[in-house]
């Protein structure tokens, strides 16, 4: 590896993890796909302690130079269909992106000859000007953004079994909120191809410098429109005790911190159950003109709470400001969380923030930062303080 990042402690039923974040994680990938890195780095890691670890790579070939993206899974659900080093009492496969085992659908959204087709079957079918990769998680999802002589799309990538679900949701939310609506989908690749919303991100236009951003009533008025959807999704509460297991876990130091935080969120009362995003954050808004203009990355949308959405809005920027450099991510922060608390109270708002902040907190250990242990602590700190307001 080109950096060393610090390591979690080991897991004595997960060996692999060692393996995968470690020095040896060149000889596993270079010795499962016969190929020579040059460097090589993980940019995203999914560990489940105790049970699994799936781990994707950047990197570059010795003889090209060119860039590519590999994955390697351990534990359970180890996939078929995959390249399997290890021994009997370790193994781990490998693959090199697009071929992911569990998203068949990954190489027909990515390859020009086999998305030609794709685009065909929903009445895209337009000269295909450039394929960009917006995002991946191994095994789980992926965006691929798709420009045409005519047409701006994304072809969104997940597994079969949950195409039918996705699809339904953005069917259903459509009719209510502007949401990118679906051309068509394949029930047997896990693929739905989806118009593009115009205008950019709310965490873009801050980024721009833009002064003209969506006020706390606009941001009710959207969450208002979402449609009841049948699935119950887990609040801010009962992911706080899933994030203690795990921050515990990979960073022992950090339990006191962690157990502080839970004992003050936990009494918070729960809210009335409404239809809510349950992932509501300044990248799937979107804003044109200085007007909300659509909603994006609908696959959580389902019961939830209206102060949990609010939460993880005021939660995501308030992890972006500690990073410094844009000043309007701690400006916008503060002038929605006077509106939100006016319909709330910070009773109940502050202690959801922390919740959000603390989930935040997973983030650098999952994107593999070189100073992941001081970047969790420096967040958790951050929930602290919300609790202490």
């Amino acid at each position: 590896m080109t950096a060393r990042t610090p390591l979690p402690p080991p897991d004595q039923k997960l060996p692999e993890l060692a393996a995968l974040l470690g020095d040896e994680a060149r000889v596993v990938l270079e010795t499962a796909l016969g190929i020579q890195l040059a460097r090589v780095r993980a940019t995203h890691v999914r560990y489940e302690p105790g049970r699994s670890v799936t781990a994707t790579f950047k990197g570059t070939t010795a003889e090209a130079a060119s860039p590519v993206t590999l994955a390697a899974h351990a534990g359970k659900g180890l996939p078929t269909g995959t390249a399997i080093v290890g021994d009997g009492d370790s193994r781990i496969a490998v693959w090199q992106f697009p071929n992911d085992p569990r998203l068949p659908g990954l190489p027909h959204a990515i390859r020009p000859e086999l998305l030609g087709n794709l685009l065909s079957e929903v009445g895209a079918d337009h000269r295909i000007t450039r394929i960009r990769t917006r995002s991946y998680r191994a095994r789980r999802r992926a965006v691929i953004e798709v420009t045409t002589e005519r047409h701006r799309l994304f072809v969104k990538v997940v597994r079969p079994s949950k195409i039918r679900k996705l699809q339904a949701a953005h069917t259903t939310v459509a009719d209510h909120v502007r949401v990118p609506r679906s051309l068509g989908y394949s029930e047997e690749l896990g693929v739905a191809v989806l118009e593009a919303i115009p205008g950019i991100t709310v965490r873009e236009a801050i980024e721009a410098g833009e002064e003209s951003l969506p006020s706390g009533a606009e941001l009710t008025s959207l969450l208002d429109r979402i449609p009841p959807l049948p699935e119950r999704r887990p609040s801010l509460t009962e992911r706080l005790a899933v994030h203690q297991r795990f921050l515990s876990t990979i960073l022992p130091e950090a339990a006191p911190q962690l157990a502080r935080i839970v004992e003050a969120v936990e009494p918070t009362p729960a809210e009335p159950a409404v239809a809510a995003h349950n992932d509501f954050h300044s990248a799937q808004v979107m804003v044109s003109g200085g007007r909300v203009s659509g909603l994006v990355d609908i696959d959580t949308i389902g019961h939830g709470s209206r102060v949990d959405d609010y939460a993880m809005w005021l939660g995501h920027l308030h992890t972006l400001a500690l990073g410094g450099g844009v000043q309007g991510y701690a400006t916008y922060g503060a002038r929605v969380l006077a509106e939100f608390e006016s319909l709330i109270g910070s009773r109940q708002l502050r202690p959801r923030i922390a919740a959000a902040v603390t989930a935040f907190a997973t983030a650098p250990f999952r994107s593999q930062q070189p100073d992941w242990p001081a970047a969790t602590i420096h967040r958790l700190g951050a929930a602290e303080e919300w609790i202490d307001r």
